[in-house]
């Protein structure tokens, strides 16, 4: 009572202030507004801080419930009355406190535990920012931080309270922004926070206050912040609650607009000019990834308007760019240019990380379901949104391609990791499910409830992902097509041998079991980034000067084989497989041909090593040359592969001699070696394989086929059959690692000769059962009408039937090929062949006396020992596979420095060849002396006695040797008998002792027996 007497306040009102009801506590409240307008009017502030803190204490802090609930309601009857005292002069310290504590207590009572305090502090919240808006500025975070508690209150009317607070609040804070008293920039990223927590009610209440931020705001300063929170608003399209999509894409739509207008379009061009466009895309970009469609499709919508707006209706075609480059290569506007806005650049700058986005959409084949709905552009899918955008970039860059040098580097990492990644970009986001609102897997302990929406599957731990090749062809193919288009437009003609480089592995990669459409387009993609447009440029090209590598190692070899003297004066001219002869031998081919030959082989090298790395890929290999077929000219393709198979088979063996010569015979290197050597040469096999039969068999060599056939038969003194001939000399080195091939390519290019004398010399080893089969499958070709040539060939009369086109030669090849050929279905077909001809070829032989076939000195000499070059180093591989598998020692690879005497010595077990030749002497006098006693016992002659007789004279030494011979068995058989007569007459103990008196232990009769 002495508080309220010195505070002016009877004892009346404080009563009546905690009373039960509320008419009661409201009077009460006006009584103290009136009390504390006088006390304003006076500029007595003391006494009204004094009753400031009695309501404080006594009511708000109350353990009564009525009295907390008048508390409340006089503190806001006490913020009317200090309505007026900021007009004072001199009191704004004063008034400051009493403000602030006034705001302390109804913060306090707002989070009271009873639900009607809660409401009646948030009534007062309301009347205390309504009367003093000023306060509701400088303490807007601490507002904002109590209306999100109210907004997500148990209680209905504390919620509905709540919303009156919040309109009053935005009132107050969007005019005070407006009016320059309050900074968008203080309150914008305290939303940011908000948004991304996980609180519902805190995201809906953060959405109204970015829409009226939106609609209300002047300059639209949310745009300078907007990427701090556009991936949380839309992950909200995402949310199961539907008002929180709606209000999330509500928001969406009123900012997109203002995205889209240009400068000039804007009061504050400097607001406008802050918009970070490529933060912004960047999070539209990490939106894609989102595993709900309906995400993935607004986000979509947004790149395609924002590139679009910026960047297809600029009117620059045809004029050359007006931009220079900063140091770390941002384009920079010039005021010169007026068509070239900041928001222009500024997406620019952007686009290399749009592309990942703009690939992982064109990729989304998602269909909206019938029984949905879809209220947001209906008529259009991702996909077609991400072609729209990629069209617009597309031209653009079309247009001022030079102006995205800068970003070439951007461009670059994002094509390659559309690439390199299995299963392109989206490979990494595993396939979206869509969770229904009730879930049938609920456990009995209420786990096991998942929130609706779309999501990824999860990944069990330790377990890959496993893509289909035939997945994501629709990003696979944008992405090869911006390789091309980058190539053309952006790529400066210095660094375009850099540029192809990076991107011809990762395109060779996609080949592995692609689809058809991909494989074309790769393949394409790889021959218009390896070819050179220029003619300056293709007479420059490294793959046909003489300094390319496969022709430094050739000529190193030429070298070596020069310094080593030729045996009986072979006749082997210079190795085929060099880059001048590929050049002499392309030679037959038009200029117009030549323009398409790649700038090197580098693809061809990274193709034999992919292949070779990956055997099962063989399997596509046919498809894969076919197309570079018809991309390119086949002569070039072929010899391309010839060299670059040649070189890496090359560098195989070479490593494997090294590794031989630094290792023992027993190392187990020698054995890894040995079978990465015998990888290496199946490989070769398989591929040669894989080009002979698209040689003979494929339409997109019909060409190639017809330039080849019979070049050698009807090769003449002109320089283009030279150069066919040095064509065929090069794809015979290559296609000698398969026998059967080699073979068929000779009969069709007319080197008869070369094949019958091949197969004459043909290691048993290549004599398998795979050899045979491809036999067959020779001999079925040598009966279609591919071949129907030979046929004729072998009637006709040849003037020099040694000749290699000869029909003699042809008819010498295939019987050799019958002659190896077991009795099978193909033996009697090519028999029955051969039979029909057989007594004019005979009658041709023998007028010619074809006898015996001689090549020394000529060509076929030549041909024969490319093949068997070749084929030496499979046979020598398969011999040391055959040794490996063995008992003895695996041999080593240089079988002359092998000492014979020495290995049989050990063998033998003997130490040195000292005591060999004692043990040699020692069974010799044992031998003598066994053949004197044998033959002073029996007389017999040993059959290497016998000189040279006459057929008489050896007649009769046959008959004495089988008389002598009957004569002693008559002897055996007496000796026998009577022996065992004597036996049975006498005792048997007797005789035995009697027989043998001399004490030797041998009977008389057995030595009798021994004598006869």
């Amino acid at each position: 009572l002495r508080r309220a007497f010195q505070q002016s306040v009877s004892a009346a009102v404080l009563v009546s202030l905690a009373h039960k009801r509320y008419e009661r506590r409201r009077l009460a409240a006006m009584e103290i507004e009136k009390v504390v307008r006088g006390l304003v009017y006076n500029r007595e502030l003391e006494r009204v801080k004094g009753i400031l803190l009695l309501l404080s204490d006594d009511y708000v802090r109350s353990t009564n419930e009525d009295a907390r609930k008048g508390g409340v309601v006089a503190m806001a009857a006490c913020a009317i009355g200090l309505k007026k005292a900021h007009e004072m002069q001199g009191l704004a310290t004063k008034v400051t406190e009493c403000r602030d504590l006034i705001l302390a207590s109804v913060v306090h009572a707002c989070q009271d535990n009873s639900q009607r305090v809660r409401y009646y502090a948030t009534e007062s919240l309301f009347n205390v920012i309504k009367v003093l808006p000023a306060l509701a500025v400088e303490h807007f975070y601490i507002l904002y931080e109590i209306l999100r508690s109210l907004w997500a209150d148990v209680d209905v009317d504390v919620r509905s309270g709540a919303e009156l607070f919040d309109k009053k609040l935005k009132e107050i804070v969007i005019g005070a922004i407006n009016s320059g008293q309050f900074d968008a920039d203080s309150c914008v990223p305290l939303f940011a926070r908000f948004l991304h927590m996980k609180n519902k009610p805190t995201k809906r209440l953060t959405l109204t206050w970015l829409q009226e931020f939106s609609e209300k705001l002047i300059g639209a300063p949310l745009l300078e912040f907007l990427h701090l929170f556009l991936n949380d608003v839309f992950a909200m399209l995402a949310d199961p609650n539907q008002s929180i999509r709606q209000l999330s894409l509500q928001f969406l739509n009123s900012m997109l607009p203002k995205l889209l207008m240009k400068n000039e379009d804007f009061d504050d061009a400097g607001t406008y000019n802050k918009i970070d466009f490529d933060k912004i895309l960047q999070s539209l970009v990490a939106t894609m990834e989102h595993p709900d469609p309906f995400v993935r499709k607004v986000a979509m919508f947004w790149v395609s308007r924002i590139v679009q707006a910026h960047m297809s209706d600029e009117k620059r075609i045809g004029s050359k760019p007006d931009q220079n480059h900063d140091a770390h290569g941002t384009m920079q506007r010039k005021t010169s240019n007026p068509h070239l806005t900041a928001a222009s650049i500024s997406v620019r700058n952007a686009l290399d990380h749009v592309l990942p986005g703009l690939l992982l959409s064109i990729g989304d084949t998602f269909q909206t379901r019938a029984t949905v709905k879809d209220t947001f552009l209906p008529d259009q899918t991702t996909h077609y949104l991400a072609e729209q955008t990629n069209n617009s970039l597309q031209n653009n860059v079309r247009q001022e391609g030079r102006c995205y040098i800068p970003h070439l580097g951007g461009f670059v990492v994002a094509l390659r990791e559309e690439l390199d990644t299995p299963g392109g970009l989206s490979g990494k986001n595993r396939s979206a499910k869509e969770r229904k609102p009730y879930r049938m897997d609920v456990k009995a302990d209420g786990t096991g409830i998942e929130s609706t929406g779309w999501f990824r599957n999860e990944e069990e731990k330790g377990e890959e992902v496993e893509t289909s090749g035939h997945e994501n062809i629709l990003s696979r193919l944008c992405a090869l097509e911006w390789i091309v288009l980058l190539y053309d437009f952006v790529v400066p003609d210095t660094l375009k041998d850099e540029y192809a480089e990076e991107f011809i592995s990762p395109v060779i990669q996609l080949l592995n079991n692609a689809p058809e459409v991909i494989v074309l387009k790769s393949l394409e993609v790889l021959s218009k980034i390896t070819v050179s447009k220029a003619r300056a440029e293709f007479e420059n090209t490294p793959s046909l000067s003489a300094t390319y590598s496969s022709n430094i190692l050739f000529q190193s070899r030429s070298k070596e084989n020069k310094e080593q003297p030729q045996e009986d004066g072979d006749n082997v001219q210079s190795h085929p497989m060099t880059d001048a002869n590929a050049i002499y031998a392309l030679g037959v081919l038009s200029l117009e041909e030549k323009l398409h030959f790649s700038r090197n082989r580098e693809v061809f090298a990274t193709l034999i090593k992919s292949h070779a790395q990956n055997p099962s890929s063989i399997s596509t290999l046919s498809r894969i040359v076919r197309h570079m077929c018809s991309l390119q000219p086949p002569e070039f393709v072929y010899v391309s592969f010839g060299l670059e198979l040649n070189l890496y088979i090359s560098k195989i063996m070479k490593q494997s001699v090294n590794v031989f010569k630094t290792e023992g015979p027993h190392s187990k290197i020698i054995q890894t070696e040995d079978a990465k050597v015998r990888k290496g040469l199946e490989f070769a096999t398989r591929f040669v394989q894989v080009l002979s039969n698209v040689l003979l068999t494929s339409s997109e060599t019909v060409h190639f086929r017809t330039l080849l056939k019979c070049c050698i038969a009807k090769k003449k003194s002109a320089t283009k059959d030279e150069r066919k001939a040095q064509l065929f000399h090069i794809l015979l080195k290559t296609f000698a690692h398969d026998p059967v091939a080699a073979i068929s390519f000779c009969l069709w290019c007319g080197a008869f000769r070369t094949a019958s004398s091949y197969i004459h010399e043909i290691d048993p080893l290549d004599l398998n059962l795979a050899f045979f089969m491809e036999l067959d499958q020779l001999i079925e070709f040598i009966e279609r009408p591919l071949f129907r040539d030979l046929h004729l060939k072998m009637l006709e009369c040849d003037e020099q039937p040694d000749m290699e086109g000869s029909g003699a030669m042809l008819y010498r090849c295939l019987k050799s090929i019958l002659m190896v050929l077991p009795q099978s279905t193909s033996y009697n077909i090519l028999q029955e062949r051969l039979l029909s001809v057989a007594r004019f070829r005979q009658c041709a032989v023998q007028l010619q006396g074809m006898t015996y076939v001689n090549i020394r000195g000529t060509s076929a000499e030549v041909f024969v020992h490319r093949i068997i070059e070749v084929r030496k180093l499979h046979c020598n591989t398969r011999w040391r596979s055959i040794r490996a598998d063995s008992l003895e020692p695996i041999s080593v690879s240089d079988y002359g420095d092998i000492n014979i005497d020495a290995g049989r010595r050990n063998w033998l077990g003997y130490a040195n060849e000292d005591e060999e030749v004692a043990g040699k002497e020692k069974y010799s006098r044992k031998n003598r002396a066994k053949q004197y006693q044998d033959s002073s016992n029996s007389g017999y002659n040993e059959l290497h006695k016998i000189g040279k007789v006459s057929l008489d004279e050896r007649d009769e030494v046959i008959d004495k040797s089988k008389h002598h011979e009957t004569n002693g068995r008559k002897k055996e058989l007496e000796g026998d008998a009577k022996s065992w007569k004597e036996y049975w007459a006498g005792d048997g103990d007797d005789g035995d002792d009697d027989g043998d008196d001399d004490g030797d232990g041998d009977d008389d009769d057995d030595d009798e027996d021994e004598e006869d």
